[in-house]
């Protein structure tokens, strides 16, 4: 299950899954699957749609609206612009009643964290955090997630942003730094696209990867506004010449990215992690309007039995 490396005492997890391989099913097919027509099998996930009111994490820090200690701890760590960075949402909810929504204002955008002279990494977010993977070569994970993307709060800009994201792990013992993440999901004026990353040494030379591919997902960016979008992400790790790696990602249920034996991912000591909200890299000095958006139904997993149904968006 997906956990913070050096936890020696975890959650209690949602138990769903199914006994059927999702080989023989059409993507549409497999987008109409609810808890009820699932066969049980023993997979864990951690599932997180905010309908308890809030949200909790191993490690809190910063700013932490919406923080109820007494939830369970579905994220590992939160970074958020500041107070104003997460609310409920009760209208546009994509599961249940609650949603969580996502803010980060554009002017002054230093003035809430740390240094209000200086623009750190916290000042760019509004972000949740979620587990790392046990392993890291081999590792393999589902993620499903939803996203509302209204087209107020996500105005076109010379400065795009990301907003899935995971994450490689520095290795502390090689004093090696932070790098690029290996897989993201941007919003751009055009649409959807992103790219994913791999490097094979133990210290990274570069913070760039040694490898980037690039893709882009079809549709414009109106056909995804004002309405939810329903992410599906399968990755394996395998940064190595081997290419044992891949990166399946189904859009809405439609398959839109189908990448086998690739290389994909880091060589790091310690497991990925994925990450959900906004993140505005480069010049910010360009932004000329706050940006906003929705977010729910976030499940994810390493379980070795899982498969697209242990984390799709139920109709």
């Amino acid at each position: 299950m997906l956990k913070k490396w050096d936890l020696t005492v975890f959650l209690s997890l949602l138990m769903v899954g199914c006994v059927q391989s999702d080989s023989g099913l059409t993507d549409d097919a497999k987008a109409t699957l609810t808890p009820d027509n699932k066969a049980q099998e023993n997979v864990s996930i951690i599932y997180e749609s905010f309908e308890n009111g809030g949200w909790n994490a191993a490690s809190p820090g910063g700013f932490t609206p919406g923080l109820v200690a007494d939830l369970e701890k579905n994220f590992m760590f939160n970074q958020h612009q500041g107070n104003h960075s997460f609310t409920l949402e009760n209208e546009i909810v994509r599961e249940g009643k609650l949603a969580a929504k996502l803010v980060w204002r554009h002017q002054n955008p230093q003035a809430y964290n740390g240094d209000k002279n200086k623009l750190d990494n916290v000042d760019r977010k509004a972000m949740f955090h979620g587990f790392k993977t046990q392993k890291v070569k081999g590792a393999e994970a589902w993620y499903g997630f939803s996203f509302y993307f209204p087209s107020e709060g996500t105005k076109d800009e010379l400065n795009e942003w990301l907003f899935f994201q995971i994450h490689g792990s520095a290795d502390k013992r090689l004093k090696e730094h932070s790098r690029n993440p290996p897989f993201s999901l941007t919003l751009t004026s055009e649409g959807l696209r992103g790219n994913w990353k791999w490097d094979p040494y133990e210290l990274s030379p570069t913070r760039n990867g040694d490898g980037t591919e690039y893709f882009e997902i079809a549709g414009n960016k109106s056909e995804y506004l004002d309405r939810w979008v329903d992410f599906v992400l399968h990755v394996k790790v395998d940064y190595s010449e081997q290419k044992m790696g891949l990166i399946e990602l189904w859009v809405d249920a439609k398959k839109v990215l189908n990448k086998h034996n690739i290389q994909f991912g880091y060589n790091d000591d310690k497991g990925i992690y994925p990450s959900w909200g906004m993140y505005f890299n480069g010049d910010l000095s360009v932004m000329k309007n706050d940006h906003y958006l929705y977010l729910d139904g976030i499940r994810m997993t390493d379980d070795a039995n899982a498969s697209y149904r242990s984390v799709a968006p139920v109709k």
